[in-house]
């Protein structure tokens, strides 16, 4: 099912690769294997094409852009106080690689600016890496393993759906914070198309979401009800909403599905809603960024990739929760494995 093909290199000289798949639904896949980025979904019919998500046509963009576009993220997404935290009674101190004063997405290079590897197995993409001991400040020695994987469901001999899963996996020889998520910018109107405030967007049933503070866009610690504000998404038109939210949504979404269990979280559609993603997960949280940073940057096909060009959904724990004990803990314990999933669902 997978092809691999080259994908450039990096400034180091180092080779890269591509891995396509056409599942023959109308859907087709490329990934690449520096920082697992999701490079595009491509909806396809007859007599068209619509690739819908942000990336670039060589690694080089992956290398050199700071967006996040389409790869995995960790070792702890998202932000981290002061770049702190204490465990086991010792203090961390970890790389502040966003304003120089939190760490973000697991650091300067964490697990998206690294090449992954890569063996095709049947059906399936294996990724590998370890993370040594110390790496960003973090303790451990952390071994992640992601696996790839296409599946589809029928009804009465025809094909309904198309879903795309990863299998996130990691153990690590000494306790440590782990929050692991992909990081991919949809556009369902197409990658190319401009802003993307005309997708309309969904979040299923959740039990609040987290406020911000403005200063430092970390959560205040708390959890509001959704009900009245532009918070509550219900296939909404993003433009429409993300007037009333200043700086626009980056904002974490408290998801109801209990543990264990891989549910619906969000789904975004085209203004038409003919085309249709939809996330599924087992995580506590679904983070919802509007591209409030994008900046012109030049993409596939020299599509031009400015504010609120794409719309990332970050299925993950709580930013922060390292440091506040009501949110989800995000240690994991010597001697156990984490494992969490996120699946895209494609619907057309």
């Amino acid at each position: 099912m997978w092809k691999k093909e080259p994908f450039g290199k990096l400034s180091s000289g180092k080779e890269c690769s591509l891995y396509t798949a056409d599942t023959g639904t109308g859907v087709r896949i490329s990934i690449t294997d520096y920082g697992i980025s999701l490079v595009s979904f491509v909806f396809t019919d007859s007599d068209s094409e619509r690739d819908v998500l942000l990336g670039f046509d060589d690694v080089s963009g992956y290398e050199t852009h700071d967006f996040y576009s389409g790869c995995i993220v960790g070792r702890v997404a998202s932000r981290i106080a002061d770049g702190k935290f204490e465990l086991d009674g010792k203090e961390y101190q970890l790389t502040l690689n966003n304003n120089n004063d939190t760490h973000l997405h697991g650091g300067f290079i964490g697990l998206s600016k690294v090449v992954w590897d890569c063996e095709i197995v049947g059906d399936t993409l294996q990724f590998s890496h370890t993370q040594p001991d110390g790496t960003e400040g973090y303790p451990g020695n952390l071994e992640v393993v992601v696996t790839v994987s296409i599946r589809t469901k029928s009804r009465g001999g025809k094909i309904t759906g198309t879903f795309l899963s990863l299998d996130m996996s990691a153990r690590c020889d000494q306790a440590t914070p782990i929050n692991l998520t992909f990081h991919p910018y949809f556009n369902m109107d197409g990658q190319d198309s401009g802003s993307a405030l005309d997708n309309k967007l969904t979040v299923f049933d959740y039990a609040g979401y987290l406020p911000m503070d403005p200063e430092t866009v970390l959560p205040t610690g708390e959890i509001l009800s959704c009900k009245g504000t532009p918070f509550n998404l219900d296939i909404s038109r993003i433009g429409d909403l993300i007037v009333d939210v200043p700086g626009g949504y980056d904002h974490t979404f408290h998801l109801c599905a209990k543990s264990g269990f891989v549910v619906p979280a969000a789904e975004i559609a085209s203004k038409d809603e003919k085309y249709r993603i939809r996330v599924l997960t087992d995580q506590p949280g679904m983070h919802v960024y509007s591209g409030n940073f994008l900046n012109g940057s030049k993409g596939k096909g020299g599509a031009v990739y400015d504010k609120h060009g794409g719309i990332a959904l970050e299925a993950q724990n709580f930013p922060n929760a390292v440091n506040v004990p009501s949110f989800p803990s995000c240690i994991l314990p010597v001697g156990e494995e984490y494992k969490r999933n996120i699946t895209f669902s494609f619907c057309f």
